[in-house]
């Protein structure tokens, strides 16, 4: 099944887009996948894999960011420029 992430609510982050991320089954857990960033998490239950894949985008957001683009590789910096495509940090 493929929802949109439209809020981090009550974190604070403001989704700038709606974004697509796939929830399916994974024999008895919920895997949770945000594709264009490459990032997934699991859960037993499809809630709790989509709250633990918004924290895990947070999490991967926050810490890219505390590096200049020029200090990451390819894949990661490819994760954060869709992040920042799809997100941002309210001050």
């Amino acid at each position: 099944m493929t929802v949109f992430v439209e809020t981090f609510a009550p974190e604070p982050y403001q989704v700038l887009r709606p974004f697509c991320v796939v929830l399916r089954a994974d024999g008895d857990e919920y895997q949770a996948l945000f594709p264009d960033a490459g990032i997934s998490t699991t859960a037993e239950t499809s809630e709790e894999a989509l709250a633990n894949l918004k924290d895990v985008i947070i999490g991967t957001y926050e810490a890219l960011s505390r590096h200049a683009e020029s200090q990451l590789g390819p894949m990661t910096l490819r994760q954060l420029r869709v992040l920042k495509e799809v997100m941002r940090k309210i001050d």
